[in-house]
């Protein structure tokens, strides 16, 4: 079998091993040794792989072994030095000057016979190099090892030629193809073991593995070290305090106070001439709101202009409507489709601050629906359907029955601005914007929002609460 190591084969083996190409580097009768393999068409990742006859469907033979015929890589010949300048010997003539080399001394007699040597020459011998056998070959396809890719002269002439074959001439050492062993590098690392070590260490050291294993889980913004709790900044009379006590995010407690206490809180605010400021920051605090669950920023970019969104607002013709309608008025200016629908009736005519909003909506661009049916589809709608100013004053239970009816069927997110307590049935409020305290509110209205409206320290004093601010840089704290 020795005879065929050196043929370039390819061995068909099929399914699942594929089909190798290389050269023979050992042979017997159950296996064959072939190196420089290529694999279905892509190198061998080793320098060798042996393929079992049992596995060999077929084998075809590329290229036979070549033997190249030893060449004479190195020798010295005499080339002679003329006394002219311009007279150079040619290397017929040098090689009849040196006696060492006889076979080409009747080669060049065959040509030069007729030129005539100078008389007693005198030689001088230089290295003539054969050439050399470039080990890394880059044949564009296998087997073709006499195609070598061209390469541009390189600076420095043959000095820095042969440095660069020195170099770089030879192949590659094999063993960096092999595959690198994660598996038994692995298994020199018992991670359980180490783990174990570290938890059975001495007393005397401390443990930090278990402490830090049973130390509290803590928030990114959590402080570690602990601290008191939040001192309460709101004090109400017990008589005036309601059932709830709400919280903010960050630990302030709010209190939930009476209806009485609200309604006394409004009143305030109109005897000390404020009430309508106190309008304006709430239906503020709302819109600001409605277009937080419209979208916010994302859908009132100017490249969303041709798909803005759109807000309903349902208003009673009271003090609650107000609101109402100022936070239309708002959300029309932030480029929202706002439509407005007054919803019930009143006893006695409107007051001049409910006037002056509605002449306002046309300017502002408010669409007014004379009945819900038509008002469009909306992303966000407003409820300003009561007044915690004017509780005593009972409207009738269908009031604002076309209206809610209208909220109930609208696949949208509700915003109450001083809801009842109680809610309205079957109405469910993504967000209730409250002023000042906020009551004991249903489930039902939501998260609810507490809206600073500036209400003087006078008026707390005098309706018996001890106030602090809660709401910091904000003008809206948000409470569950």
């Amino acid at each position: 079998m020795s005879k065929w190591i050196g043929y370039a084969v390819s061995v068909n083996c099929g399914e699942p091993l594929g089909c190798y190409q290389g050269t023979i580097l050992e042979a017997d009768g159950s296996t064959i040794t072939l190196t420089k393999a290529f694999r279905n068409g892509f190198p061998y990742p080793k320098s060798q792989v042996t393929l079992n006859s049992a596995d060999i469907k077929d084998l075809k033979i590329i290229e036979e072994a070549r033997t190249e015929p030893s060449e004479q890589t190195h020798s010295t010949v005499a080339v002679t030095k003329s006394a002219k300048k311009g007279q150079r010997a040619t290397v017929c003539e040098n090689l009849e000057a040196n006696p060492s080399h006889p076979t080409g001394s009747q080669t060049c007699n065959k040509t030069c016979s007729s030129r005539s040597a100078p008389s007693a020459p005198r030689s001088k011998p230089i290295d003539i190099q054969g050439p050399r056998i470039n080990r890394n070959t880059h044949s564009g396809s296998y087997g073709n090892a006499s195609s070598t890719p061209k390469t541009r002269p390189q600076p420095g002439g043959e000095r820095a030629r042969r440095r660069n074959e020195a170099c770089f001439g030879h192949d590659a050492d094999p063993a960096l193809g092999d595959d690198f062993d994660f598996e038994g590098n692995l298994a020199l690392f018992d991670k359980q073991a180490l783990w174990e070590e570290m938890r059975t260490t001495a007393a005397t050291r401390p443990d930090v593995v278990r402490a830090a294993d049973e130390a509290a889980r803590y928030r990114h913004d959590e402080n570690v070290l602990g601290s008191a709790p939040p001192a309460d900044h709101i004090t109400v009379p017990a008589d005036r305090r309601g059932p709830v006590v709400y919280a903010a995010d960050d630990g302030r407690r709010v209190p939930s106070v009476t209806l009485d206490l609200r309604r006394d809180f409004w009143l305030g605010l109109r005897r000390l001439g404020l009430l309508e400021g106190a309008q304006v920051l709430l239906a503020r605090a709302a819109a600001d709101l409605a277009l937080r669950l419209a979208g916010g920023g994302r859908r009132l970019e100017p490249r969303n202009a041709h798909q803005a969104p759109v807000a309903a607002v349902l208003a009673g013709v009271h003090d609650g409507g107000v609101c109402g309608l100022v936070a239309a008025r708002i959300l029309a200016a932030h480029g929202v489709a706002a439509h407005a629908f007054l919803s019930g009736t009143t006893r006695e005519p409107p007051g001049a601050a409910f006037r002056r909003e509605l002449g306002a909506l046309a300017a502002a661009g408010v669409a007014r629906a004379e009945r819900p049916d038509e008002l469009p589809p909306a992303d966000v709608v407003l409820l300003a359907l009561s007044s915690p100013e004017e509780r005593e004053c009972q409207e009738p239970q269908d009031t604002h029955e076309a209206a809610l009816a209208w909220a109930r069927a609208a696949r949208s997110a509700c915003v109450a601005l001083e809801p009842p307590a109680e809610g309205w049935p079957g109405v469910s409020c993504r967000a209730s914007v409250v002023a000042g305290l906020p009551a004991a509110l249903s489930p039902s209205l939501g998260r609810v929002y507490a809206a600073n409206v500036a209400a003087p320290a006078r008026l707390w004093r005098e309706l018996g609460v001890s106030y602090r601010p809660p709401f910091g840089a904000a003008s809206v704290l948000a409470l569950d």
